[in-house]
């Protein structure tokens, strides 16, 4: 009796794994096919290059915009997956797509310049030939401070391309920093005794007791893109301040085409 009912146990546990046998067998089966996948049909590369240097870059509301997410419509069908589809969506803006700029110095010298045009910023109309002129501003000027300065430039930037602000001299470091933190440094900064190791922020200027309050940096910017406009300046040009032709650039902020003039970061 003793034999009959180990046996009868041992059958049920038998077959109680067998299920988990065959699934574990499953499971490596769905994996090696996915890896094959990767490794002999991946669509990666394909994918971002389409989505960079076919439809890139892509402005929100821009006709490359719009292309790719075509694209990626079309592709998403193309590989079996249903009911891919766009989602309307009001971005509350006009679209906007730079066609084509080039800048050159003519004189007193001859070189190329390496510029991206501010998105959002209205067209020439065709080339334009013109003499730079720098535009110093106050350092953290008032209002009353900004509007007397812009009155004495009124005549000064008419017709010109306008350099805005000071020019920034970049270091040459021939020994950049790593990439990635070593081990030590690590620990240093976020391990359990973390001895601090991030950067102090710069004080904030302590206000001189009646002095008029200076204005921020986004009132300056607006101010001055109105007068440019306003005084007939064809360009305003801004100084990226970055090593390797490096350059970092936004947007007009009002994304209004009619209310600043062509603006560009050299």
């Amino acid at each position: 009796m003793l034999n009959r009912r180990a046996l009868a146990i041992g059958l049920i546990v038998t077959l109680l794994c067998l299920p988990l046998i065959a699934q574990s067998q499953s499971d490596k089966d769905l994996v090696e096919r996915i890896r094959q996948e990767e490794r002999d049909n991946s669509q990666l590369m394909h994918t971002e290059h389409m989505l960079t240097d076919v439809y890139g870059p892509r402005l929100t509301g821009s006709p490359n915009h719009k292309a790719a997410a075509d694209w990626a419509l079309k592709q998403m069908t193309a590989w079996g997956l249903s009911n891919a589809h766009l989602e309307p969506w009001d971005f509350g803006h006009v679209g906007w797509l730079n066609e084509r700029f080039t800048g050159h110095i003519i004189s007193p010298v001859k070189d190329v310049l390496t510029c991206e045009v501010l998105s959002w910023t209205p067209g020439t109309r065709g080339p334009v030939t013109a003499k730079a002129y720098q535009l110093i501003l106050p350092d953290r000027p008032s209002q009353e401070q900004l509007t007397a300065y812009l009155e004495t430039q009124k005549a000064k930037v008419r017709g010109r391309i306008v350099m805005a602000g000071k020019h920034i001299v970049v270091p040459v470091n021939l020994n950049p920093p790593a990439k990635r933190l070593t081990d030590e440094q690590a620990q240093q900064r976020y391990g359990p005794n973390a001895r601090g190791g991030f950067p102090t922020p710069t004080p904030t200027p302590t206000p001189v007791p009646g002095a008029p309050k200076p204005l921020m940096n986004r009132q300056i910017d607006e101010q001055l893109d109105a007068f440019l406009k306003t005084n007939g300046a064809l360009i305003r040009v801004n100084d990226a301040g970055r090593e390797f032709r490096q350059i970092r650039a936004f947007n007009n902020r009002t994304f209004d085409v009619t209310n600043t003039t062509t603006a560009s970061y050299e």
